[in-house]
């Protein structure tokens, strides 16, 4: 005589019918049916009937990907995730220790964007940061090469954008724009030019000639 309890399967109210409107799968491989099922055990009182259900579910969720069943731990881990499905909450006698996630009640830190505008994007923010950080600096051969370091740094990113043909001038201007004039590099004269880049044929915009 087979002393497995019939399988209650919940069925969906017909306001229902769409998985959008139902909370999230905790593990979408396993399906909404087999999530339904765990919740259901989680309500049968008596506790041989609840093992013999549960134990009737990791069945199921053996025989929804039998190539699996050769794989070592492989049951452990199905039991895990019963447990994991059930919130930990599942009063049965397991097979197998379970082992809970880390990371099942870990809340991950958000990262911080940096806020505030960036006059040009191409040139990005942290050469910007780098920017005012010149602007501040006194006069001396310290802010001398950090000045030509940022002006090839500028010019690199300008050719990344625009394509080839940056001039020298264009980013000795836009330091002394970015600086509000206290730097006003000379890249003109011999033996003062920026390093020397060649054509980008993968330019990241169609607007050659822009500015």
């Amino acid at each position: 005589m087979n002393n497995q309890p019939a399988i209650f399967t919940p069925q969906p109210e017909t306001d229902h019918l769409y998985n959008s409107t139902e909370n999230k799968l905790k593990l979408p491989e396993y399906g909404r049916m087999v999530q339904d099922m765990v919740d259901y055990a989680l309500t049968i009182d008596d506790k041989p009937t609840r093992q013999a259900y549960a134990e009737a579910i990791v069945a199921i969720m053996l025989g929804l990907n039998p190539k699996m069943k050769d794989v070592p731990d492989y049951r452990h881990k199905v039991w895990d995730h019963l447990a994991f499905m059930a919130d930990y909450k599942l009063d049965i006698d397991y097979p197998y220790p379970i082992t809970q996630r880390a990371d099942e009640h870990k809340t991950v830190a958000k990262l911080s964007y940096p806020k505030g505008p960036i006059r040009y994007r191409h040139y990005g923010r942290l050469l910007e940061q780098a920017l005012d950080k010149l602007k501040e600096m006194p006069e001396g051969a310290e802010r001398d090469a950090l000045t030509r370091l940022i002006g090839n740094r500028m010019k690199r990113n300008l050719a990344d954008w625009k394509g080839d043909g940056v001039q020298d001038s264009k980013v000795a201007h836009d330091i002394s724009f970015y600086t509000e004039g206290k730097v006003e590099p000379d890249f003109q004269s011999q033996g003062n030019g920026l390093m020397h880049i060649g054509e980008n044929r993968f330019r990241t915009r169609k607007n050659k000639g822009l500015f």
